[in-house]
């Protein structure tokens, strides 16, 4: 989860922030500003899950 919320926050930043592609696309879905004041802090809902979802599976898989 720790690793899903790290990519979260990474991956809109490096689309570009609150005034990059990132915003200005369909990816924008599920992505929230934690704090209002924030120049370009954002955080991608469905990346992190994603993320942290794939990465328990490959973890799991490992682990038998």
């Amino acid at each position: 989860m720790f690793i899903g919320a790290i990519v979260g926050f990474v991956a809109p930043m490096m689309g570009g922030g609150r005034d990059g592609i990132w915003m200005h696309s369909w990816v924008k879905t599920g992505t929230i500003r934690p704090f209002e004041n924030s120049p370009g802090l954002l955080f991608s809902i469905p990346v992190a899950l994603g993320m942290a979802f794939i990465l328990r599976m490959a973890l799991s898989w490992h682990r038998d």
